[in-house]
């Protein structure tokens, strides 16, 4: 509501006594500050010279009536208007509405009853008229189009936006139909949806285009004086539907190389694994080197066509992720035992893996998957070891991940994870921790790495990873 200190009044009435005696109880009952005028030619010159918050006036005024004098106010200045009259009279009541006087009370109920009905319409139209006044400066100020319309499509109102968009003055805009500006079949949809704005009481969305542009409109029913319009705000929307295409065919293109990725190359890898395992009866000692090497490469490009699957399912699933309980023993276990098989020169240890679910999704065991690839796959001690460790506290969990390698330098700590960061002596692509954290990120958790507390010296770094518990289920 209005605060009453800032309401300034103007009161106008031919009698001096009714016109003392309403201010000096408005001044001192409601603390609002009053101008008096005894006729409409002073009224006039005083709202000239300073600005009122509501002009209360007489009806019965010689030479210049009260509605008269409402009027001449119009003309010049936008002010809240509040006309009294000696007794009820339906044909001074008709007037005062048609010409659009904001209220219209009988003297004898404000001063025998109470002045709290006057002092609250004035409050209440003080109200509106400031809010009226900051919609129109948002709407002046709007980068949208907005425009008010009738019906039958004329503009009764339009602000700069629109004058910018159309070339054209806003006072030539007002009074010309919609379709002088917009394509006709455009000008009639739009009709047609403000039509229907009106017949539902509400706001309607929609969209169309001209020709090679977007747009987004909202039609809004107004009503004014029993006359039927609609206010049309219209955004162009042009470059966000080129991104929205772009997105698109960078999904559909990613998908494609997914397919291919985990498909064609991965079977052809399997292939090689399976005939270097073969060939390794075939070949003597110094041949069996290269064999190695061949089975260790081949192992190393089927983990990364893992990692780009996983990587794709993560960016494909960023828009409608739905995240569920997880079981974190099951998915730490079932990874541990496919790390054990793939690199039977490393270790890992896993202790302490209590019984709890996290909120993620099938792609968690990727997260763990990488941390532990990692941990002994660049691992470049003799005996690789990775550590697993589980806490939780009422809300979340932590998982650790401890190697015992050379540790990370700590101007990569913050870097590492992002995308195609690597140490110059790492054989891998820097994408699998990015998509570690692109993944913990999507379940709403952190993941950090710090050194490892052994007292050796380059002793190895510990990879945290925290994640909400999901709700327990009822």
């Amino acid at each position: 509501m209005v605060s009453r200190e800032s309401l300034s009044v103007l009161v106008v009435d031919d009698s001096d006594f009714f016109a003392s005696m309403l201010s000096d109880k408005l001044e001192t009952e409601y603390e609002i500050t009053t101008t008096m005028a005894q006729n409409a030619a002073d009224a006039l010159s005083e709202a000239r010279e300073q600005s009122f918050d509501c002009i209360v006036s007489d009806y019965e005024m010689p030479v210049t009536s009260g509605l008269e004098l409402y009027e001449m106010i119009e003309e010049e200045m936008e002010v809240p208007f509040v006309l009294l009259t000696a007794q009820g009279n339906e044909e001074v009541a008709s007037q005062a509405i048609t010409v659009g006087i904001d209220d219209y009370l009988l003297k004898e109920s404000v001063m025998e009853e109470s002045l709290d009905l006057l002092v609250n319409r004035i409050r209440n139209l003080v109200e509106q008229r400031r809010t009226q006044r900051k919609y129109e400066q948002l709407v002046a100020n709007s980068p949208d189009v907005i425009a008010q319309l009738r019906l039958d499509g004329e503009i009764i109102a339009a602000n700069d936006s629109m004058a910018t968009e159309f070339s054209a003055p806003q006072s030539e805009l007002v009074g010309q139909q919609i379709s002088a500006f917009l394509p006709d079949e455009i000008a009639e949809g739009r009709l047609d949806m403000c039509k229907q704005a009106l017949a539902l009481g509400n706001a309607v969305t929609f969209q169309d285009s001209i020709g090679v542009r977007h747009f987004h409109n909202i039609a809004v029913p107004l009503s004014a004086g029993g006359d039927e319009m609609v206010q049309l705000v219209t955004r162009e929307m042009t470059h966000q539907k080129h991104n929205e295409r772009e997105l698109e065919q960078k999904t559909q293109t990613l998908a494609m190389i997914n397919r291919i990725v985990s498909h064609d190359i991965r079977n052809d890898v399997q292939l090689l694994m399976m005939w270097a395992g073969s060939l390794g009866s075939h070949v003597d000692d110094s041949g069996q080197e290269f064999v190695d090497r061949i089975q260790d490469t081949s192992n190393h490009i089927a983990e990364f066509t893992t990692i780009a699957r996983d990587f794709v399912e993560s960016i494909e699933g960023e828009g409608d992720l739905e995240l569920e309980p997880v079981d974190i023993a099951t998915v730490l276990e079932t990874e541990i035992e496919k790390k054990r098989e793939a690199f039977a020169e490393g270790t890992v240890v896993i202790e302490n893996i209590p019984s709890v679910t996290v909120k993620a999704n099938e792609l968690l065991s990727s997260v763990f998957g990488n941390l532990l690839s990692n941990a002994i796959r660049h691992n470049k001690a003799d005996n690789p070891e990775a550590f697993v460790t589980v806490e939780e506290t009422d809300t979340h969990v932590r998982i650790y991940v401890e190697d015992n390698g050379p540790g990370i330098p700590d101007e990569n700590k913050e870097t590492i994870f992002e995308k195609g960061t690597m140490d110059a002596d790492s054989p891998g692509s820097g994408v699998g921790l990015f998509l570690v954290s692109t993944l913990v990120d999507q379940y709403n958790g952190q993941i950090w790495v710090e050194d490892s507390d052994s007292s050796e010296a380059n002793a190895g770094s510990v990879f945290t990873v925290e994640l909400p518990k999901a709700e327990p289920e009822q």
